[in-house]
């Protein structure tokens, strides 16, 4: 291991209380298993804050993709009847 990395430094709760030794993950203080990284929601709430969280807008959105099926539709609909 390089000398300029940090170490997690957390310390166990077993093994008489010793600071953890393992890398702290890049601009973090705590290893992977000592908090470095999220989990993801886990609740429904944090799960409907995270699907709202990430709305789209513009070509994407439900709205416009719906909005263009419904025009698909009403232009075959419309080839069908009149047979171009």
């Amino acid at each position: 291991m390089p000398l300029n990395v940090k170490l997690c430094g957390a310390k166990a709760r077993q093994n008489n209380h010793q600071p953890c030794k393992q890398p702290a993950i890049k601009n973090k203080k705590r290893c992977r298993m000592h908090g470095g990284l999220s989990t993801g929601p886990r609740t429904l709430e944090g799960k409907m804050g995270s699907t709202t969280a990430s709305l789209k807008h513009s070509l994407y959105s439900k709205a416009a993709m719906l909005e263009r099926s419904k025009i698909r539709m009403m232009l075959k609909w419309h080839k069908e009847d009149h047979n171009f």
